[in-house]
């Protein structure tokens, strides 16, 4: 198992490559840690809510989040009336 020099050169570049990557990745998320830390520290706005946001501004997919959660609000609110008046 990688007897071919050329194989454990790939390997270990790529390793080195890989480790580099988590490094940033880990980077990242202490900033935005760090981000939502600032939002709770100086506005009103909840990090749930933020991240929610965020979350929705990358995706770029607001529609489809109003969308869901009109039809949860809707399915909610009918179940508990079937619970409140059964038939």
């Amino acid at each position: 198992m990688l007897n071919n020099p050329e194989e454990r050169k790939i390997i270990k570049d790529c390793l080195q490559e890989m480790v580099d990557s988590m490094i940033r990745v880990a980077a990242e998320r202490d900033l935005m840690k760090e981000i939502v830390a600032r939002v709770k520290d100086e506005t009103t706005v909840k990090p749930k809510i933020f991240r929610r946001m965020a979350k929705t501004q990358y995706a770029s997919n607001f529609s489809e989040v109003v969308a869901e959660d009109e039809e949860f609000v809707e399915m909610y609110e009918r179940l508990n009336q079937q619970l409140r008046d059964p038939e």
